[in-house]
């Protein structure tokens, strides 16, 4: 869990406004800045008069999975950037099946795509029905469609309510995983967000849905109190660079870099993989990489690395043990007798990585034998 101080010296307290209208917001101290999140509901604004409202950036609502874009999220997008106030974007998400939280990153990207994004950008989950789906469950979810966004060079985090937080998602797996929490908890009477249980400690808190500010006169919004100073101003941009690493051993693609997350799918022998990020998690060593449309970590465990520069073009030559230009049965001999003889001329065979020729190498060979030959 991310530990964020909040510091003792007091910066400034936002006043009411001379209109008699608008909401007093609490102090706010080093290290912290205000903000709204906004949809259609919110009617027009004034984007001149933001920044005087106090509020340091906004989040808008790209969408919902259910109904497509929202109808005045280019409008804001751009009142955004007039005012020249940090944005953020999020998706209300309703998708119930792994593959439907895979199509919402790909809809929500269509919305992205080609705006500068200063704030996060989050999933939102609050429908009543994704809880059937199970903590673990609906958490894999989640974090699958959150990888693909972060795997396309976007800092990503999830909205919910601290409800959910605490019974359906696992924050816990969330935040290790490197993703933003935002949370909403009601109701007024908290009044100061910064009393509230040190163990629900997030990056952002909605903590009133009836706040009311001279540039949004229509209706109420939502206010939130970032205890974190935002200012990513970067471009979307991919991973680094690759490193290429063939297995022959079945893999699981995990939600997050350790066992305890849940699986996304199997990737099958003998399968390339484009690993983008290494994270060392409880002593192993976890790779994140893209397959099947989905973005996933596995155990690097056993797995034979290439570097950028020396990739084959045929990585599976690796196999060839006796160099006769194929890979058979007579390369299984040819280790089995490397083996025997303890040679160090078989290093060239060490097939995973090791820095030994034995039997988990035969083995290794024998999978790759009776894969290819179906």
């Amino acid at each position: 869990m991310k530990k964020f101080s909040l510091k003792k010296c007091l910066i400034s307290t936002v006043l009411a406004s001379v209109m008699g209208f608008q909401t007093v917001l609490p102090a706010v101290y080093a290290e912290e800045e205000y903000g709204v999140d906004i949809s259609r509901y919110q009617g027009n604004i004034n984007w001149d008069q933001i920044a005087n409202d106090g509020m340091s950036f906004v989040i808008l609502r790209a969408g919902t999975t259910k109904y497509g874009i929202d109808s005045k999220f280019e409008e804001y997008y751009e009142g955004t950037r007039k005012a020249g106030i940090k944005t953020g974007a999020y998706l209300f998400i309703s998708s119930m099946s792994l593959e439907e939280f895979k199509a919402a990153a790909e809809q929500f990207m269509t919305y992205l795509e080609g705006k500068q994004w200063e704030m996060p950008i989050y999933i939102d989950l609050e429908e009543n029905e994704q809880t059937t789906l199970g903590k673990q469950t609906l958490t894999t979810y989640a974090l699958a469609c959150m990888n693909i966004l972060s795997d396309a060079g976007y800092k990503t985090g999830i909205y919910s309510n601290l409800n959910w937080y605490r019974n359906y998602l696992d924050k816990d797996q969330i935040d290790k995983a490197g993703y933003e929490i935002w949370y909403a908890q009601y109701p007024e009477a908290h009044a100061d967000p910064h009393n509230y249980d040190k163990s629900d400690m997030c990056r952002i808190w909605q903590y009133s849905s009836q706040g009311k500010i001279n540039s949004i006169p229509e209706n109420s919004v939502d206010l939130n109190i970032a205890y974190h100073i935002y200012d990513e101003r970067r471009a979307v941009n991919g991973a680094g660079e690759p490193w290429m690493v063939p297995f022959l051993a079945r893999r699981t693609m995990k939600a997050g870099p350790g066992n305890e997350y849940g699986d996304i799918l199997n990737v099958p022998q003998n399968t390339v993989l484009n690993i983008s990020e290494i994270r060392y998690e409880d002593g192993t060593e976890w790779g994140k990489f893209s397959y099947g449309g989905y973005v996933g970590w596995c155990d690097l465990y056993g797995m034979v690395n290439y570097s950028a520069e020396g990739v084959p073009e045929d990585p599976y030559m690796y196999y060839d043990v006796n160099m006769d230009g194929a890979v058979n049965a007579a390369d299984e001999l040819a280790l089995s007798k490397y083996i025997l003889c303890d040679s160090t001329e078989g290093l060239s065979a060490d097939l995973n990585g090791d820095g030994k020729v034995n039997v988990f190498d035969r083995m290794r060979l024998m999978a790759y034998i009776i894969n290819a030959e179906g």
